[in-house]
């Protein structure tokens, strides 16, 4: 029997962390999901969309002679992510930085024991997602997408 007020997890998602008011988390699920369509398989392989800030998203590749490639095709690459994922956080542009793949794919997974993220509330509701994946990816995206804290001696 289905109820006829049941929506799918994906359809309330975006209005659920726009309410924790990390829009910009959901967006980079989607687009890490459908990264390999977006990039292709050799690219995606060799590059991993990593954080978004203030429309600029940061991709991390293998090496700097990827990151030289990608910079050649960032156009085409803003046309495809707005094609694929749409414009509801618009991205203007792409910085490729050289790193570990490893490391910015362990943000999709869950913490690790011997490494833990830095002490960090969860967001409000966070505990409500059943799925335990999609929690950790959660989780991972929403302390990496924070701003980093002023230091107040600067003042």
């Amino acid at each position: 029997m289905k109820r006829k007020d049941a929506a799918p997890l994906s359809s309330i998602l975006d209005a659920f962390l726009e309410s924790l008011r990390i829009p910009h988390v959901a967006f980079l699920v989607s687009l890490r999901k459908r990264w390999p369509e977006i990039a292709g398989p050799l690219v995606s392989r060799n590059a991993i969309p990593l954080s978004l800030r203030n429309g600029v998203l940061t991709v991390v590749v293998r090496n700097h002679a990827w990151a030289q490639e990608l910079r050649m095709s960032k156009t085409t690459m803003i046309g495809g992510i707005r094609e694929t994922v749409g414009e509801r956080i618009p991205v203007s542009d792409i910085r490729f930085t050289v790193g570990s793949l490893a490391s910015a794919e362990e943000a999709e997974g869950p913490p690790r024991e011997e490494h833990p993220l830095p002490a960090v509330p969860d967001p409000e509701g966070l505990s409500a997602v059943a799925d335990p994946e999609t929690r950790a990816s959660l989780r991972a995206l929403h302390r990496r997408s924070r701003p980093p804290k002023e230091n107040p001696s600067k003042s």
